[in-house]
């Protein structure tokens, strides 16, 4: 490429990479909407409104008890704890505040810490209600304030409420270190029936990591007994290049059928599967509480504004006979999204992976790189090289088979071309011309294609396999102490502002191994025989299009961006040792464009 050309490159990228810093200049986002405010209070001998509840058959509605002011006593902390897990209860809100999960460090990569504290992954953390309280609905809760008292080798939390009713929670161990087996019960105490109204089950709020987590995978999943679907993407939409977009200012879905529903993040997840269907799940973003101006000081790489996913369980209003009581039952799982440890307990848990289709190559892949690591006790960065090297090996026939039909297109190139000189003005007799000349060369296009649509699959599910595997959390390679994030090296100070690059408040991580996949790709365009079909500015442009993904690829995980660059050089390497069968043919003579 002439100097003009890198120059025009270069411009393009700069342009394209400061679109989206111009946009947000342009067109800066609105104001957030409001979450979780505080329901009207209801006092009694007050002028305040009160909350309406609808009648439901003549049966008398329930009032709030109390107003739903933050109760004056200290918070009280009760705790559970295994060998892996420290289960928190807070007495406000009467449900499980925390889960602390004492197998896994909220920073991984020990490099990075340099003496500094490394507390256990919290579940929940910052969260504004603990997992089983009731969203919004002093009707249910009053002021919020619950007695805790043990109950065997689990906790019961109740509440008595000046209109008749008793709130009861149970919380025993599970079967699973990271289970929960809990019960909500409303006790109607009086002599009359009383209407209960729609009730949200807070099942746990997503949150980040650590504090180095943007919270991009936070989300929302629900299974409806067949399929699951997951709520990603939502939470924070930045639009593209130019055009702004606002976020979605919640998830909901379900249509009384959601067996399961889970709030997660990467590697983590709160799962509330409930004795009956729930009516619908809803999600909505958080705020949480931001790092101080110091810790933003000392820490280049923390996020300024974290953010979490609040999700409920939806059921609709009903109605308590005089002495009788409404019980609903919960299974709750706080704890790592590990595909295998899932899939031995509830039938289709395991779909919080978010495999989807892939899985059918994603859980081979995990199943192979766990037996290496655990027979051979071999690392897990060399568990992805081996692994992909294994897969090169096995499709190597059918890339040879490509590899050749690209070089024997680049031979036939001059031929092609005087043929699309001679007839440019007749579309059908080039055509015809083009497919004659590829049948008397033994050129088939098919046989170019087949090959790699084949390996695609594979391909995707070995990439769905890496970024979902908590294995990789805290597993070094070389230089890189954590192959489930980014291998930052240090952060450049002052280029905070690049779009897409720059994640850091004060400054630009620099990332090594993606600069490593960039220059692979670069060197296997190099070598890939361009298509003779394409003008030269095409050519040029695919050659040099490695240099696009840099902004794309730059902050994926450092497993990931080594399975892309052993997968580069492999290529390079079978491209340098295919060569070209010998036509079976005799191809035919140039034509050479007739004089006027």
């Amino acid at each position: 490429m002439d100097r003009k050309g890198i120059a025009i490159l270069v411009a393009a990228l700069g342009l394209f990479l400061a679109l989206p810093y111009a946009s947000r200049k342009l067109y800066p986002p609105g104001p957030a909407r409001p979450t979780n405010a505080a329901p009207a209070a209801v006092a009694s001998g007050s002028n305040a409104p009160a909350v309406p509840i609808p009648q439901l058959n003549g049966v008398n509605p329930i009032v709030p008890a109390v107003a739903p002011t933050r109760p004056a006593g200290p918070e009280q902390f009760h705790v559970l704890t295994n060998a892996h897990a420290r289960f928190v209860f807070t007495s406000r809100g009467g449900g499980l505040k925390e889960v602390e999960l004492l197998d896994y460090r909220a920073y991984p990569d020990r490099k990075k810490l340099a003496g500094a504290a490394n507390p256990p992954i919290v579940l929940n953390q910052f969260a504004p209600l603990p997992v089983l309280a009731l969203l919004d609905n002093p009707s249910l809760d009053g002021d919020g304030e619950f007695q805790f008292q043990p109950d065997g080798n689990g906790l019961k939390a109740t509440k008595d409420l000046s209109n008749g009713l008793r709130i009861v929670r149970e919380f025993h161990p599970g079967t699973n270190e990271y289970l929960l087996s809990a019960s909500v019960r409303i006790e109607n105490r009086t002599a009359q029936a009383l209407a209960i109204p729609p009730r949200d089950w807070h099942i746990g709020t997503a949150t980040p990591m650590n504090g180095h987590d943007k919270g991009d995978s936070l989300g929302v999943d629900w299974f409806n007994g067949s399929s699951s679907s997951q709520g990603i993407g939502w939470i924070s939409t930045p639009g593209f290049l130019c055009m702004p977009s606002t976020p979605r200012a919640e998830f909901s879905a379900g249509e009384s059928n959601v067996v399961w529903a889970a709030a997660h993040n990467q590697f983590f997840a709160v799962i509330a599967v409930p004795d009956h269907p729930a009516d619908r799940t809803t999600a909505r973003r958080v705020d949480l509480p931001a790092p101080s101006a110091a810790t933003l000081a000392a820490d280049p790489l923390a996020v300024a504004k974290p953010i979490g996913v609040q999700t409920v369980l939806q059921y609709p209003a009903t109605s308590i006979n005089p002495g009788q009581t409404l019980e609903q039952r919960f299974s709750i799982y706080a704890g790592p999204k590990e595909y295998f440890g899932l899939s031995r307990l509830q039938p289709e848990l395991d779909r919080v992976m978010g495999y989807g289709w892939a899985g059918l190559f994603a859980k081979p892949l995990l199943l192979g790189m766990n037996f290496l690591h655990g027979s051979i006790s071999l690392p897990y960065g060399w568990c992805i090289v081996v692994i992909t090297f294994l897969i090169k090996l096995t499709f190597w026939p059918l890339t040879a088979v490509s590899t050749r039909s690209m070089k024997r297109m680049a031979e036939l190139g001059p031929q092609l071309q005087v043929i699309r000189e001679k007839h440019k003005d007749d579309p059908a007799k080039l055509n015809e011309k083009t497919l004659r000349f590829m049948r008397e060369s033994g050129y088939n296009p098919v046989a170019g294609c087949l090959p790699m649509l084949v390996q695609i699959p594979v391909f995707i599910g070995f990439f769905t396999m890496i970024r979902s595997a908590i294995e990789l959390r805290g597993a070094s390679f070389l230089w890189c102490g954590d192959l489930s994030v980014a291998d930052t090296r240090f952060v450049i100070p002052g280029l905070g502002f690049v779009p897409f690059l720059g994640i850091a408040n004060v400054g630009l991580p620099f990332n090594l191994m993606p600069l490593f996949y960039v220059a692979s790709a670069l060197w296997q365009t190099h070598l890939t025989p361009p298509s003779p079909q394409m003008d030269p500015v095409q050519q040029k442009m695919m050659r040099w299009l490695p240099l696009m993904f840099l902004a794309i690829f730059y902050n994926y995980s450092a497993g990931l961006t080594l399975y892309w660059t052993v997968q580069n050089l492999l290529s390079i390497l079978q491209t340098k040792l295919t060569k070209t069968n010998v036509a079976t043919t005799t191809p035919a003579a140039p034509v050479r464009p007739a004089r006027r």
